[in-house]
């Protein structure tokens, strides 16, 4: 796709963009496969799936912890890297996972699906994304791309980040999409789904999830990617067993981790707790729907971990070592017993 500067970035979508359902969200992936549900019609016969739901049904939550990343103090996320396909698995929707070096290849790609009637959602690094206005980088930023016009040198797309539409240039689109940022290259990555005409019987998804996510946190790995680190409850002991040696370890330069510390857990996208609460909202909407009493007990304690990371993440904002020392003590035994109450539910 060859840089194109618009000519004007016009307010208001066109007609085939305002037909894509879009509202704000916590995170990138959740709200956009969210949007792609409400647009392709499919929920459980009570209007369209939040996007807790969405998170939990996709199978979300994990944990990952590095301390080896150049450039920055770690890194710490609390969602699995393969949510976007993994959704796929679990709602009978195969999904199309597509890479390319060559960006007018990828661009024909992101046209021919929306053409079809089936908005793609892409990588874009937030940093290159003209609408953000951000310096921070991030290649794994999830958005769909609903339409475009090459005539004016635009495309719009849905971001979470925003309450409306975008309408992003196709220069800053392209370099989005062919950035090579943190913490990977994007090579013009796009997701499409074969979306079934109606969802799996919620019953049986909850259990495949639940399956999944104790897959996902009890396996430890020491790589994600090209990332050196600890994932699952390893990693969480891990995070918690070296959280005491941050003064000696960082010095003056403490103050800045705990602000990286409290950005990531409550700021980086992750519906504000570092992904719990988005379990939390999952498993406490599937449990009314279900009238599920053991999926009752599992929200309850997801609940008060996301509480736990929570009032870590305003530790942290604070630079209150020591209460922060004791919070992190706290989330230590919450993650194992609120995996333990999910695991009930299989």
């Amino acid at each position: 796709m060859p840089p194109r500067t618009p000519t004007s970035l016009s307010p208001t979508p066109s007609v085939r963009a305002q037909a894509f359902p879009h509202r704000r969200a916590g995170h990138c992936g959740s709200g956009a496969l969210r949007d792609l549900l409400e647009f392709h019609g499919l929920d459980y016969g009570h209007g369209p799936l939040s996007e807790p739901m969405v998170f939990g049904l996709a199978g979300g939550l994990g944990f990952f912890f590095s301390d080896q990343v150049p450039g920055i103090p770690f890194y710490l996320v609390g969602r699995t890297g393969s949510m976007e396909r993994d959704i796929g698995e679990h709602l009978a929707a195969p999904v199309t996972f597509e890479q390319t070096d060559d960006a007018a290849q990828g661009w024909e790609s992101v046209k021919a699906a929306i053409d079809r009637g089936d908005p793609p959602m892409v990588w874009a690094d937030i940093g290159e994304l003209e609408y953000l206005r951000v310096r921070m980088r991030n290649t794994r930023h999830d958005i769909v791309i609903v339409d475009h016009d090459e005539g004016r040198g635009i495309a719009w797309v849905a971001d979470n980040d925003r309450e409306d539409l975008q309408a992003c240039s196709l220069d800053s689109l392209h370099r989005a999409r062919n950035s090579q940022s943190f913490p990977a290259p994007t090579r013009n990555a796009m997701f499409t789904y074969r979306w079934p005409t109606e969802l799996p019987a919620l019953a049986d998804v909850v259990r495949d999830v639940a399956s999944a996510t104790s897959k996902n946190m009890r396996q430890s790995a020491q790589t994600v990617g090209s990332l050196e680190g600890r994932t699952g409850l390893d990693g969480v002991e891990y995070f918690a067993g070296t959280f005491g040696d941050w003064p000696a370890r960082f010095g003056d330069r403490l103050p800045e981790a705990l602000d990286t510390l409290a950005v990531l857990i409550i700021k980086a996208g992750t519906g504000g707790a570092m992904f719990r609460s988005l379990q939390a909202g999952y498993l406490e909407e599937t449990a009314e729907l279900l009238d599920d009493a053991t999926v009752r007990s599992a929200a309850e304690r997801y609940r008060t971990l996301s509480d736990a990371w929570e009032a870590l993440g305003a530790r942290a904002a604070a630079h209150e070592v020591a209460e922060a020392r004791d919070v992190i003590q706290q989330i230590r035994r919450l993650e194992p017993e609120a995996l333990q109450a999910l695991e009930r539910t299989i």
